[in-house]
């Protein structure tokens, strides 16, 4: 780990924090407690659970003479810490319609006074493990931005009024680049995980030597158009290109498109964050499941690189 320096995290405390916050300003109160499926956790649990994170695993644990919050919290944002305590279990978050959201905001900002507070009161406690810490919450908090974004897009892509979160941001994916050269990645030994003194999570240590058959991969993603070409060739209705497991979840849940796309008057479009939008066939397509990833690569006549 890097040396921790008072006025650089709280910088990024600062930071990192507030864009939580940013990203929640487009929203409606009632989006910050809707759950359509058990795989997507409400806005407002993101903000509680991040926050609980802070004073759970600092202030509880660092700060002299702190007193918890509220009781409850730590009931209802824990997440998957078992050694913390027990928690509400995941399906059941949409259910919480109190607290309410500006009470949830304002622990979040009674919590970060705090964290603020004593970083710059007791820095010279802040030995390696707890830096660690520290650090660890905003990395976690930023994993937390990336699912309160997929999990947005979902709360609001299942209402058919297809809601704009936010206008359009152009982005150059250079997708309409429609080659199909081969990287070609020989045989032999090859070292991953990680190897420097930065932040890096658990998992990615420790650095150790693995064997690599040697293969083949094209250069660029899989675009809208073909896989547009592949339902149109019955893709989603010939069991022949799925998995068993694969052929049985689409039979299931009658699957015939990717995740978000919608036939209207015999034009594509799909839902994205600034709302409904007709489908660009050059750009790479996106929410397809293991299984329809899989079942194309075997329509084309490919394998699944994973």
């Amino acid at each position: 780990m890097i040396p921790f320096d008072k006025k650089t995290y709280l910088d990024k405390f600062k930071r990192i924090r507030n864009q939580t916050i940013d990203l929640c300003k487009p929203l409606a109160v009632e989006d910050f407690v809707a759950q359509p499926v058990v795989d997507v956790s409400p806005p407002k649990w993101h903000l509680g659970h991040t926050t609980w994170f802070f004073e759970a695993l600092i202030l509880e644990n660092y700060k002299d003479d702190y007193k918890e919050y509220d009781q409850c919290y730590g009931y209802l944002f824990n997440s998957y810490y078992n050694t913390v305590g027990d928690r509400v279990q995941r399906p059941n978050r949409g259910h919480m319609t109190r607290p309410t959201v500006e009470e949830i905001i304002h622990y979040r900002e009674f919590i970060d006074e705090k964290i603020i507070q004593f970083v710059e009161d007791e820095t010279d406690r802040i030995d390696d493990k707890l830096a660690y810490i520290f650090e660890l919450g905003l990395q976690h908090e930023q994993q937390h931005q990336e699912l309160l974004i997929t999990d947005l897009k979902y709360i609001l892509g299942c209402n058919p009024l297809f809601p704009v979160y936010r206008e359009y941001v152009e982005v150059d994916t250079e997708a309409s680049q429609l080659n199909n050269e081969y990287v070609v990645v020989d045989e032999g030994i090859c070292e991953i995980g990680y190897s420097g003194n930065e932040f890096c999570f658990d998992n990615e240590l420790s650095r150790h030597k693995v064997y690599l058959n040697a293969f083949q991969i094209m250069n660029r993603l899989v675009t809208n158009g073909e896989y547009l070409e592949f339902i149109e060739d019955g893709g989603y209705s010939r069991f022949n290109f799925w998995l068993s497991e694969g052929w049985d979840w689409v039979k299931k849940h009658d699957i015939h498109t990717p995740l978000y796309w919608h036939k209207i008057d015999h034009k594509w479009f799909q839902y994205t964050l600034s709302g409904l939008e007709e489908v660009n066939l050059d750009d790479p397509v996106t929410h397809v499941s293991y299984y329809e990833a899989d079942a194309f690569a075997t329509w084309k006549g490919k394998r699944l690189f994973v």
